[in-house]
């Protein structure tokens, strides 16, 4: 006998042959089943399963109208069910063809005729317990949804909670990293200025060293540098949630010449400003070849500066600082030496972290965290020995991609005038581009606004327009979409100083090139080579007067 629990399922047995039916029914109710029904017309079977839900179908193979695997077709929606409605096929076909096709078509098991009152007994319990097992599963799988569920919208309460707790310290959490990442840019534009400043002083000072060419070269040629670090910082700053790639500024550089560049640039801290201390601090150089390097030029400048005026704060009374050069076989090696007061072994360890610093108010812990972010971008290493009273040496190694080109030139003039439309609403950027075009030859005509340049650009034909991009009332983006629906082969040169990466793909097609700014001459001067000054190319014939 079942136990009474099993006993309540349901059964439907499908079969053709009413005796067949009343015999296997006969049998279930002595066994103690109480639920059983019978079906012999087939073609019923879909409409008594969606009323009376049996826990199991007892299913003929053989019968007319349909056959058994026409039934299990009909019962699919049931059989794969979360619950899966099983079905016991009962054939006198005992091939395994058969056998094969009834399991692939859902039965989930099979007994053969004449059959086994004891068998059939059990396969039929074990239909039904696992059917049973299954819906408990279900249920139980129900339960804890809702419960997730219902945790989930405790947690959700607790997290806004949290959240509304929480908003005054984020707020005073920003205010402060804001404020530690300002001190890291004016740590680096210090820097910088230390030389624009430090120079023009010299000049401003004693007026007669402008009769001086080399000299006054000289400094210009060091504020110039210096002057593009700083709009490197900018451009670091603008793009702070962005990673390098390929855009970034990625030039064949001498690391000697690096270096050369680097003592004049700081020659106002080390030298002049430490005389005004009472200090004298020399600078040595030790230069080896080095092979050039795939690099950019502006942050290793910025990673010696920093270096360099470490050294100076670490030698209150004075001493020498050498910068080193050699190479090993795979990489660049370069050390900046310092006879200091040395660190200790914690100092020396932490010195690397951002925002760690030893002098106090006076420092921002930010000058070692930038060169060592510099040397990672490059894929370098950073080494440092030091001890108290014994002098500083930092390391640093950078892999070697060796270039064959001896120098980077600078980009040659075009060998041909142009006429050059500039566009932009700032009257001082517009009269540098205009002085840049005008040293080398070309003609240039400007405009203040977008709505001036289209007027110009209707009444006369012109080879070249330079734009800036952020202008009011009408953009350079607009307007080079106006000007390329007038004239679409018209070469444009786009001016921007926003990140070049938010600038949306299909808007950076209606220009021919994008340049950030501030733009220096060598970078204009490329950009027209690389529109006009193929050697088989000659300039675009000048475009008719859209004027009517």
């Amino acid at each position: 006998m079942i136990d009474f629990a099993l006993s309540q399922s349901r059964i439907l047995i499908v079969d053709d042959q009413v005796n067949n039916i009343f015999a296997i029914k006969s049998f279930l109710e002595r066994i103690g089943f109480s639920n059983v029904t019978g079906l012999s017309d087939s073609t019923l079977v879909f409409d008594e399963v969606k009323q009376c839900l049996p826990d199991l179908v007892i299913l003929d193979l053989s019968m007319p109208n349909v056959d058994g695997f026409g039934v299990l077709e009909h019962l699919k929606p049931w059989i794969k069910s979360k619950t899966s409605l099983p079905v016991l096929v009962i054939t006198a076909d005992l091939t395994s063809k058969t056998k094969r096709r009834a399991l692939i078509a859902g039965a989930s098991d099979i007994q053969h005729k004449p059959f086994d009152p004891t068998e059939l007994s059990m396969r039929i319990r074990n239909l039904l317990e696992t059917h049973w097992l299954k819906i408990k599963v279900h249920e139980q799988n129900d339960l804890l949804a809702q419960q997730v569920v219902e945790r989930t919208r405790d947690l959700e309460t607790a997290l806004q909670q949290l959240k509304q707790t929480q908003h005054q310290m984020l707020q005073q959490e920003r205010l402060r990293a804001f404020t530690e990442m300002a001190g890291g840019v004016v740590h680096d534009f210090n820097n910088t200025l230390m030389s624009i400043i430090g120079y023009s002083d010299l000049i401003l000072q004693d007026p007669e060293l402008l009769n001086d060419r080399e000299i006054s070269l000289e400094y210009v040629g060091i504020m110039n540098t210096a002057g593009r670090d700083a709009s490197l910082i900018l451009r670091r700053l603008r793009d702070f949630y962005r990673p390098r790639d390929e855009t970034d500024p990625i030039e064949t550089v001498d690391l000697n010449k690096i270096v050369e560049e680097v003592v004049p640039l700081t020659q106002p801290k080390w030298k002049d400003q430490a005389l005004k201390d009472g200090r004298t601090i020399n600078v040595r150089l030790d230069l080896e070849h080095v092979p050039l390097l795939k690099s950019n030029a502006g942050e290793l400048r910025e990673m010696f500066t920093n270096l360099i005026f470490n050294a100076v704060d670490a030698m209150p009374g004075g001493g020498e600082i050498t910068l080193r050069t050699r190479s090993s076989p795979s990489k660049a090696v370069m050390e900046v030496s310092d006879t200091g007061t040395g660190m200790d072994e914690e100092t020396r360890r932490r010195c690397l972290e951002p925002f760690f610093t030893t002098k106090g108010e006076k420092g921002t812990g930010l000058g070692l965290a930038m060169v060592f972010g510099i040397v990672k971008r490059h894929e370098g290493t950073v080494e440092i020995e030091s001890a108290p009273s014994g002098g500083t040496t930092i390391r640093i190694q950078l892999p070697i991609t060796e270039s064959k080109a001896q120098d980077v030139a600078a980009a040659e003039m075009l060998n041909r005038s142009l006429r050059v439309l500039v566009v932009d609403d700032e009257a001082n950027s517009r009269d540098v581009v205009e002085k840049y075009l005008s040293a080398d030859g070309h003609q240039v005509v400007t405009a203040g606004s977008a709505f001036d340049a289209i007027s110009r650009f209707k009444a006369e034909p012109f080879d070249l327009i330079v734009t800036d991009y952020g202008m009011p009332q009408m953009s350079g983006m607009e307007l080079a979409v106006v000007v390329r629906a007038l004239s679409p082969q018209q070469k444009i040169i786009m001016l921007t100083g926003f990140n070049i990466g938010t600038i949306p793909t299909l808007q950076r097609d209606n220009v021919s090139t994008i340049i950030p700014k501030p733009v220096g001459q060598t970078e204009l001067r490329s950009a027209l080579q690389s529109l006009f000054g193929q050697k088989d190319s000659a300039i675009p014939a000048a475009r008719e007067s859209a004027a009517a």
